[in-house]
């Protein structure tokens, strides 16, 4: 049976992967599979198919490699944000958010206990981003969070 840190392994080894698939399709460069040498000789209704479907593809193992690479990125600073001057949340070392800003920030959540057989209040580290409404910042997917005083880290 597998256990974090074989997984851990396991997600490098992907992400080395993944970024040989998307190198060689050139997918970056062109964000679809012209780039392929012989892209213009790809004809019948099959290539046809499977470009599309790669395409479709490479598109979620960009983001997929993205979210393991950000990962991967040292921490810069963790420290709770406040409002500046210019109405922004902002951290101690001068790092901002605006609507658009990616956010890590540290949320509580109820998860079960195995040891204890119990639930309990556990923090975990959440990525998402901010955007505003009516001038007003909040996270994506957590609104009902309060940002004033909201711990987050930056990485590099």
């Amino acid at each position: 049976m597998a256990n974090m840190k074989t997984l851990f392994e396991e997600m490098k080894k992907l992400k080395t992967q993944i970024e040989t698939v998307i190198c060689v399709s050139d997918y970056r460069n062109y964000e679809d599979l012209s780039g392929l040498e012989d892209f213009k000789q790809i004809k019948t209704a099959d290539e046809l198919q499977r470009l599309e479907e790669y395409c479709s593809i490479l598109y979620k193992l960009d983001d997929i490699q993205r979210d393991l690479a950000y990962l991967e990125r040292p921490i810069r600073e963790v420290s709770q944000i406040y409002t500046n001057e210019s109405g922004r949340y902002e951290t101690g070392k001068g790092h901002y958010y605006t609507s658009g800003s990616g956010i890590e920030f540290l949320r509580v959540e109820e998860v079960y206990n195995y040891d204890a057989d119990t639930w309990r209040n556990a923090e975990i580290w959440t990525v998402s981003s901010v955007e505003s409404k009516n001038g007003q910042y909040y996270i994506v997917g957590f609104p009902e969070i309060k940002m004033s005083g909201l711990t987050v880290r930056v990485r590099a």
